[in-house]
């Protein structure tokens, strides 16, 4: 849909809690972006090691992808390229890294 923006919202999930069977996810800290077709946004953020980042798109929203830099190196980490609008990383290890999310289709 050409000339939409989607809004998005991207959180790092500190840990997941079981409460009564059933398991929620604690978010650290969030942002909120609107993006369009092929445009992208960078975050800075100090993440430990197997720590969540996840983003989530409004109903305008088709395929977002999330990429995980190494804020030291700028090496490529982890990535969610699936088709889908709803991708996580994991932080393979503790320290400073750039997440990138980039809107694909909105």
């Amino acid at each position: 849909m050409a000339g939409l923006s989607c809004k998005l919202v991207t959180a790092l999930a500190i840990s997941a809690i079981a409460i009564s069977g059933t398991a929620e996810v604690a978010s650290g800290q969030s942002r909120s972006d609107w993006l369009s077709s092929g445009e992208a946004v960078t975050y800075e953020g100090y993440l430990f090691a197997d720590e969540n980042v996840y983003s989530a798109c409004d109903d305008n929203c088709f395929d977002l992808d999330l990429y995980l830099y190494d804020a030291v190196s700028g090496d490529l980490v982890a990535s969610d390229t699936l088709l889908d609008a709803y991708p996580i990383v994991t932080a393979p290890y503790e320290g400073y890294f750039f997440i990138e999310v980039f809107m694909v289709d909105c």
